[in-house]
């Protein structure tokens, strides 16, 4: 199966073995007392938590409705160690109905470098009755959990635009993109409506409720030393204002006119403006909606600049 992952800004390919993994307790086989039931990743997991919903641990060690590789939810044998963790990321019976899991990183992420994600998933044989896409992460600079509840807004980092439909291997969701924030949670899940989210159901006319529910296992953001990413020299450059609304101008502050190109991205990666200007000060009209981008700025294929664009 070719998965096709979104990332934010960019999306490369994945040739290097991780690194320096940032997940403190990535494989969820560090625990307090082995889970009893459903619903227990806050009493029995140690380092994460739930954003949203109630995401459930499974470990060898667990009672029949969260063990492995029998329980509630199927049959599925660890990638490796002894225990996974599982969420619903669908739900007809409401559009955001969601489950998602959270951790705290080792470290910050630094703002202008790239980091590599990836983790591995599996659909559940029973109890779910639909395969969905649009499984992936967020990061944040926020803490989210029961009492602060991450937003279901149709957008994450990274995700898979694939149905994610085995339920005997494991499927790995995978991308990578430039850090604009200093990040320090991830929360993974499917943070797109029903509106926004493909399925494919298992049965037709059988039922009035379809659920897709999905294993997580190995969960990896390490730093891409593979992809090299130019300095800024925001010193050089003076783009405003920012927020902007429908123009930016852009001044060479140390240099005498060169020619440059400047790029606009939107939150997964698309070019939705590309100018080329040339001299001291120059005027570039924008026709975007409210939001937020990415401004890039290359000289002779060099990314001389870049920093967050708001549009309001």
């Amino acid at each position: 199966m070719r998965l096709l992952t979104l990332a934010f800004l960019f999306v490369w390919a994945v040739s290097l073995k991780a690194q320096v993994n940032l997940v403190p307790n990535p494989s969820f086989e560090e625990y307090n007392n082995c889970p009893s039931n459903l619903s227990q990743v806050e009493t029995s997991l140690l380092g994460w938590w739930e954003s949203k919903g109630s995401p459930d641990y499974f470990n060898t060690c667990g009672d029949q409705a969260v063990s492995i590789p029998n329980n509630v939810f199927g049959y599925q044998n660890i990638t490796n160690g002894y225990a996974y963790a599982g969420f619903w990321a669908y739900a007809s019976f409401e559009n955001t109905a969601r489950e998602c899991i959270s951790t705290e990183l080792s470290e910050p992420m630094i703002i202008g470098k790239p980091y590599l994600f990836s983790m591995k998933v599996n659909r559940t044989n029973l109890e779910s009755n639909s395969s969905c896409n649009k499984l992936g992460v967020i990061f944040s600079t926020e803490h989210f959990n029961s009492n602060n509840v991450i937003p279901i807004n149709n957008w994450a980092h990274i995700y898979s635009d694939s149905l994610i439909t085995d339920t005997l291997n494991w499927i790995t969701i995978e991308g990578s993109f430039i850090s604009d924030e200093s990040y320090i949670y991830i929360n993974i899940g499917n943070f797109f409506d029903n509106n926004h989210t493909d399925i494919l159901m298992d049965t037709i006319g059988t039922t009035n409720y379809y659920g897709s529910y999905y294993y997580l296992d190995d969960v990896s953001v390490t730093l891409d030393t593979t992809t090299a990413i130019p300095e800024t020299e925001k010193p050089k450059l003076k783009i405003f204002p920012n927020p902007a609304g429908n123009q930016i101008t852009v001044e060479q502050l140390s240099v005498t006119g060169n020619q440059l190109s400047v790029e606009v991205y939107d939150w997964v990666g698309r070019l939705v403006s590309q100018s080329v200007v040339q001299g001291q000060t120059s005027t570039i009209p924008l026709n975007l909606s409210k939001g937020v981008y990415l401004l890039r700025v290359k000289e002779k294929e060099e990314v001389v600049f870049w920093e967050k664009l708001i549009i309001e």
